[in-house]
């Protein structure tokens, strides 16, 4: 072990690395994201974009991945913090 510093075991060093570095939301997810801030359901954001439903849900689902989280609310609160929102 280096002086001072600590060691991985290789099995997490390489999970790490082979991690696919953070990726940003879209222009189109964060257009989502913001109607998700103001309160809007899924039904309002596709009338309101000119997609469908389904598509609303798929920007949501990349968004979550993206930012790491499982919720609407937890989406918006990452976001705002990031200074995406």
């Amino acid at each position: 072990m280096p002086a001072g510093g600590a060691v991985l075991a290789p099995s997490v060093a390489s999970a790490l690395i082979s991690r696919p570095a953070a990726q940003e939301p879209s222009p189109r997810e964060l257009e989502v994201l913001r109607l998700v801030a103001r309160g809007a359901a899924n039904k309002e954001i596709a009338r309101a974009l000119l997609i469908s439903e389904t598509t609303v849900k798929t920007h949501l689902k990349h968004v979550f991945a993206k930012l790491g989280v499982e919720t609407r609310a937890a989406a918006v609160v990452v976001a705002m913090e990031r200074g995406l929102l």
